[in-house]
């Protein structure tokens, strides 16, 4: 699910690679290390029509250790945590919760982030526990700790050419996406029955971002994403973006999974206004569906609950997306809005599907350390005169201490 606007605080929530200096023997490489994290106090209340008490707050974060680099050599280890405060989370008595914050346990500690890295010049490779952001696999950070990936990737750049080589295996994942919330025994769910193969290769210049992405989910789907980019700066002012993207997928072991969303977007940025309009036309087979990937995926209409293919799971047929959104930074405050409008025609016995989104937010940084964001999510059904699952309205506050 998700991912609609990037915003500067929603990417910094989720905390990589602690940079630490290089050490000449065992004991300096963990003498050197570094330590970091984030304490994070999260709520949410979901409004619902019957007279209920949708609501959690919690208290959790990420605290993070990674030694420095012995001969290109670095580990690094992190646990994800998040505990509801049952006095201002829901009703007990009614056995009323919302489980999005801290699952259906109302707790969760996790280690996270387990990896060994080795860097060479332009190689690097990370084995074990770690975050991954590409466009069918990323970290999503949209409740209380990040999605991360148990998996093995390697990258060698090209910095002359701007060229980057990826490969990589991802065994499994865990994060509210993956189903924390019902989960007691193991948090990690599976990524294809062997894993996922991915390779890729990408390109960076000041005007144009490429890449291209192969994805093989093991006995589920095979999946080719492009996208490029296109930039142009006219001073530090007014800057314009233009993209276009394609993801196409292809079912093994007859997994259900069958179409392509082929998608454009562009986006101008004024005297600290942006405004962003995206489109996204989604193909799928008869009573098939489109699968966008384990976290918030790479579509240029997905918001904060709706995605290019969420109406598009083999009971509604081909459709389309659009979003439009603006944003503005005053006084150190990013204040944005986005409207969605997602269709879908009949195939079948089916139905069509309408289904509209509005997110509303705002997004503050004190300093480094202290950030603030609240959204207010509304989302309606526009093809049903009863109320669906499509018919969300909440509102989440998340306020994060980094150190």
């Amino acid at each position: 699910m998700r991912g609609l606007i990037k915003m500067s605080l929603v990417a910094s929530m989720a905390l990589g690679s602690v940079y630490a200096a290089d050490a000449t023997n065992v004991q300096q490489m963990f003498a050197n290390g570094a330590v970091s994290g984030q304490v994070r106090l999260g709520y949410i209340n979901n409004k619902s029509e019957a007279d209920t008490d949708t609501s959690a707050t919690a208290l959790g974060g990420q605290l993070k250790y990674e030694t420095a680099a012995l001969g290109g050599v670095s580990l690094g280890s992190a646990f994800y945590t998040s505990h509801s405060i049952n006095a201002l989370s829901g009703d007990a008595d009614k056995n009323e919760y919302n489980e999005d914050l801290a699952s259906s346990d109302k707790k969760y500690t996790e280690l996270a982030e387990a990896y060994i890295n080795y860097a060479y010049n332009d190689f690097n490779f990370r084995g074990g526990r770690q975050l991954i952001d590409t466009p069918l696999a990323d970290s999503d950070d949209i409740r209380m700790t990040p999605h991360t990936f148990e998996a093995y990737v390697a990258s060698y750049t090209l910095k002359d050419l701007g060229v980057t080589f990826i490969g990589a295996h991802v065994k499994n994942w865990q994060g509210v996406d993956a189903g924390y919330e019902n989960v007691t025994n193991s948090r990690w769910a599976d990524t294809g029955v062997d894993g996922t193969w991915m390779g890729a290769a990408t390109y960076t210049s000041d005007v144009i971002e490429a890449g291209l992405w192969y994805y093989d989910v093991t006995k589920a789907a095979k999946a080719v994403y492009a996208d490029v980019t296109g930039n142009m700066s006219v001073n530090d002012d007014v800057a314009f973006k233009l993209g276009a993207q394609y993801l196409s997928e292809t079912e093994t072991d007859n997994s259900t999974i069958e179409g392509n969303i082929a998608g454009i977007m562009a986006e101008a940025s004024l005297f600290g206004a942006t405004a962003m309009v995206g489109y996204d036309r989604v193909s799928v087979a008869d009573g098939k569906q489109i699968f966008q990937g384990f976290g918030g995926g790479s579509s240029y209409t997905n918001m904060d609950t709706m995605t290019a293919g969420s109406l598009h799971d083999g009971t509604y047929g081909d459709g389309s997306s659009v979003v439009a959104s603006l944003g503005y930074e005053i006084l150190g405050a990013n204040v944005f809005a986005a409207y969605g409008d997602f269709k879908a025609d009949a195939i079948g016995a089916g139905t069509k599907a309408h289904v509209s989104e509005l997110d509303l937010g705002i997004e503050y940084a004190y300093n480094e350390e202290v950030e603030l964001a609240l959204y207010y999510v509304i989302g309606e059904d526009k093809e049903s005169s009863t109320e669906t699952a499509f018919d969300d309205d909440h509102i989440q506050l998340t306020l994060n201490y980094n150190f």
